[in-house]
């Protein structure tokens, strides 16, 4: 088959939500995505990558269908599976290699996006949703590729083909397949002469109509009826998956890649110029070139900007968050400063030492301890701030018009500039009260 260069396809062609992987993507993910995917056509035929080469491309089909192919010693070959709008060609890279170890063809003319194997890579070191689904993908094609040996080796040649047409239609739209039966056989690594009786039954039962390099499926549910399990099987695998992976996703963002900045900021460029905008000067320093160079510089500005108003945003609601934690926990906070002045105290602390969290400021800790307590208070705190090591004491406080007399149990530790003192104030009368004699 010939190695021929994909071609590349205006920018209004199919949407990156045609691929199953895509698709599943969180919005922000594939917003992110967007300016690398590159939007190709790819003729039937053509060979992608060869057993042994390095990957300089991901694949994520969109009307195109890739077949994966080994190849003996002695030019036999046999289709181990085949991937198309579901999936897509580079798991090498999801699983840390950088060659591949079988043959990639295109079975099917059409279009798909590729993306650059270190934006993929650096993707997926981050861990989130093209991660999950990715890996998901990569079981599933496993799944096929281990039933596809299982039924090669057990099930008929109608059966084999049976699987392999339904399969195929899978991937495509409509119910035509532009493809020989010297092909199939290759693909399914059996002789011509059984795949040219296995299409005639198909035929003569009124299943598929046949013509030289075309095959067209007039009963897709007979061929269901004929198939082996293996075709059910691995379906259910997929949707399980694939189900599987996108419950699970992760919610949060990242931060884009920037190795890629410019790229996508120039990519930005040329969609807010249009088509029509001719190629930039070769000389560096002309006025039509330092205008580009502006414009590129003020995009790439506005998308820093755009990720840092994400990341402000992220902040917000993070700290509301856990502020909503913080004020609302039943166990008293604190934040002193050297001198003991409360700095900080939650809805719990307030309750406890009886004071407004407004005045706050006001108020030393040591205020509510009982006098004969305050040198083992003081003697904490002064510890805490000098060696910076979690401290520990149990002191009675004194009372306060919403409560008697307590004694509470105190945890402190120090900031990272040992200059607050951070405590955790555990009221502990009731227990004592309980371990006491009756």
């Amino acid at each position: 088959m010939p190695r021929q260069p994909p071609i590349p396809v205006p920018a209004d062609s199919p949407t990156p939500q045609l691929n199953r992987i895509l698709a599943s993507l969180p919005a922000d993910e594939l917003s992110r995505l967007a300016d690398d995917l590159e939007l190709i056509t790819l003729p039937a035929g053509c060979v992608l990558y060869e057993a042994g080469d390095t990957l300089p491309f991901a694949y994520f089909p969109t009307t195109c269908v890739f077949s994966l192919i080994s190849t003996a010693e002695d030019g036999s070959t046999a289709e181990v599976a085949m991937t198309g709008k579901d999936g897509m060609v580079g798991i090498t890279l999801v699983l840390g290699g950088e060659t591949t170890n079988h043959k990639v063809v295109v079975q099917c003319a059409g279009e798909a996006y590729r993306l650059r194997a270190e934006v993929l890579c650096w993707e997926l070191d981050q861990g989130v949703g093209l991660h999950r689904l990715a890996l998901g993908y990569t079981q599933a094609l496993f799944t096929q590729i281990a039933q596809n040996v299982l039924c090669n080796r057990h099930h008929s040649v109608d059966q084999q083909l049976c699987r392999w047409l339904l399969f195929s239609l899978d991937l495509i739209e409509g119910h035509q397949l532009d493809v020989t039966q010297e092909l199939i056989s290759n693909l399914l690594g059996v002789r011509r002469e059984g795949v040219t009786e296995a299409a005639g039954k198909l035929q003569a039962a009124g299943l598929i109509h046949y013509r030289r390099g075309r095959i067209t499926v007039t009963d897709r549910e007979g061929l269901e009826a004929r198939v082996c399990e293996c075709y059910g099987a691995v379906k259910a695998e997929y949707r399980r998956l694939f189900a599987m992976s996108a419950a699970g996703l992760a919610r949060h963002r990242v931060r884009p890649n920037p190795a890629t900045l410019r790229q996508r900021a120039e990519a930005r460029l040329r969609q807010t110029q249009g088509a029509a905008t001719g190629p930039v000067p070769a000389s560096r320093w002309d006025t039509s070139n330092l205008v580009h160079e502006l414009q590129v510089h003020q995009i790439e500005l506005e998308m820093h900007n755009e990720a840092l108003q994400h990341a402000y945003q992220e902040a917000d609601a993070l700290r509301e968050k856990y502020a909503d934690i913080y004020d609302f926990a039943p166990v008293a906070y604190f934040t002193l400063d050297a001198q003991g002045v409360i700095l900080q105290v939650n809805l719990a602390g307030a309750i406890l030492l009886g004071i407004k969290r407004s005045q706050m400021g006001r108020f030393r800790f040591a205020a509510s301890v009982e006098p004969a307590s305050l040198p083992v208070f003081s003697a904490m705190i002064a510890t805490v701030l000098t060696t910076q090591m979690r401290q520990t004491c149990e002191i009675p406080l004194i009372a306060t018009s919403q409560r008697p007399a307590a004694r509470v149990k105190i945890e402190a530790i120090a900031d990272a500039d040992g200059r607050e003192c951070r405590m955790v104030v555990i009221d502990i009368t009731r227990e004592e009260d309980k371990a006491a004699p009756a």
